[in-house]
């Protein structure tokens, strides 16, 4: 972060720019939060979060929750939270009382879109994509193309990295950026706050560094320069964090943790009871004798996961948030802190625990891991089934997307009908950037092409993924 002469001075994080001036004048700084809030709320991607898998997907019991619903709890503690860190700092004389309602609707438009870019089948449909790059993507270039892949430090294998690494935070920044094309090439038309607040890891892929803060990609190649262009226009630094996005991590970190227990409990896996056992034992095994920071219901004073374990600890890990984030604030403005709740918080290592107990008893459950490798073979299914697209030379993929009579590609063709149109008007606005005389445009284009296909597919619900799986294997009719 470029020092300031107001070094604590949070009121310059409130920026209401977008990629392109709003066409509609609002008389309010908020008002242009809201704006975002609802082009949030009104899109498709973010309905579809309904029909995605938070732990257990294609999931009938409705009281299990899906990204959607994991969205909205989100949104509601960070909120929360975002509220109270803004009183303080309105207090300390470190925000304007008018920028309180904004930090908040900054805060929570973040938490909305947090998990929006996530592919069918969560996690397992992560690693899908990642092992197809890693282990198949040679198969599916065009032959013009195999010498470059070949070139481990040449500019295409570089490219790949975008598939490799993929992951839900890159592609959630792609959607709303590039992805709806109803009116031009800049998506939602997001403020700079709201974008970069949803901007968890300030890294692409294929970009090393020792930082332990970012864990991995937070942006994709086809989106470096948008990043660098809102850093520079908001007088921020690569690789540092937006200050208020480690507000949206802690919600996130507290909202999960709980939920995916109370999902378990829903559907049987564990109980209330059972749940209390497993965590004294694995905090013993974590942390031998040292005392645990939260009120551990005794067994008959236990009533109820939500009312007597979830909310208490998630009143207890937000205070601590809000602590750390004052009691950090140098850093917190440099965007070099850790996370607001970290495995050397008390309620760090609680929730640290939870997620052990989760790992070991709910993520390996029959329930979850037979649905998990279900849609690992549906994604890789599916992106076999487009190899003929990749494959293809850019000559004839150019007839094909412009509807040009091209012989000898009836498969292509239908395949290519399948794809949402926003998603191929995105990859043509990002062809016009290529320089076609440069001898790097057949790789580049190659690498949209790519991102089309996964584009497409990180769009899916579980189910249409699993219906789409089934109709290209001739088991069942789509209808």
């Amino acid at each position: 972060m470029k020092k300031s002469n107001s070094v604590k001075d949070y009121n310059r994080f409130i920026i209401v720019n977008r990629l392109r001036e709003s066409t509609r004048k609002r008389r309010r700084e908020i008002d242009q939060f809201y704006s975002d809030r609802s082009r949030i709320l009104y899109s498709s991607s973010f309905r579809r979060l309904q029909q995605k898998a938070q732990v257990f997907s294609l999931e009938p019991n409705a009281s299990v929750r899906t990204r959607l619903t994991h969205s909205l709890e989100v949104s509601d503690l960070g909120r929360t939270l975002a509220n109270n860190i803004a009183y303080s700092l309105k207090n300390a004389g470190k925000l304007t009382k008018n920028n309180i309602l904004s930090l908040v609707a900054i805060v929570e438009n973040a938490c909305l879109l947090h998990d929006i870019g996530n592919p069918p089948f969560g996690h397992f449909g992560e690693a899908a994509i990642q092992d197809w790059a890693k282990t198949s993507i040679r198969d599916f270039v065009p032959d013009y193309l195999l010498n470059e892949i070949d070139d481990e430090k040449g500019l295409l294998s570089e490219l790949i990295n975008d598939f490799k690494e993929f992951d839900g935070n890159p592609q959630g920044f792609r959607t709303v950026t590039k992805l709806y094309t109803n009116h031009d090439q800049y998506g939602l038309n997001l403020t700079y706050s709201t974008l970069l607040c949803i901007l968890k890891y300030p890294k692409t892929t294929g970009e090393k560094t020792d930082n332990v803060i970012f864990k991995k990609a937070g942006y994709f190649q086809t989106e470096s320069e948008l990043v660098e262009k809102i850093y520079k226009s908001v007088n921020m630094e690569l690789p540092h964090r937006y200050p208020f996005v480690y507000i949206m991590e802690a919600a996130d970190d507290i909202a999960y943790c709980m939920s995916d227990i109370a999902d378990g409990i829903e559907k049987g896996i564990i109980t209330e009871k059972d749940f209390l056992s497993e965590f004294k034992k694995e905090w013993k095994n974590k942390f031998r004798d040292e005392k645990i920071p939260v009120t551990i219901p005794k067994n008959d004073e236990l009533r109820e996961f939500n009312q007597d374990i979830s909310i208490p600890w998630s009143i207890e890990a937000m205070k601590e948030a809000e602590e750390n984030f004052i009691s950090a604030e140098e850093k917190i403005l440099d965007g070099e802190a850790e996370s607001l709740i970290n495995n050397k918080t008390k309620m760090g290592r609680v929730l640290e625990t939870m997620k052990s107990v989760s790992r070991r008893i709910l993520y390996t459950s029959f329930e979850a891991e037979s649905i998990e490798i279900t849609g690992y073979a549906v994604i890789i299914g599916i992106l076999n089934k487009y190899k003929s697209i990749l494959k293809m030379t850019h000559k004839d993929f150019e007839k094909l997307i412009n509807d040009d009579n091209v012989k000898g590609f009836d498969l292509e063709k239908r395949l290519l009908h399948f794809i949402g149109n926003r998603y191929i008007e995105a990859y043509k606005y990002e062809l016009e950037n290529i320089d076609k005389t440069e001898r790097e445009a057949p790789m580049k284009e190659w690498w949209l092409r790519a991102h089309l296909i996964i584009d497409h597919i990180s769009g899916m619900t579980d189910e249409y993924a699993l219906e789409t799986y089934q109709m290209l294997e001739g088991i069942r009719l789509m209808r």
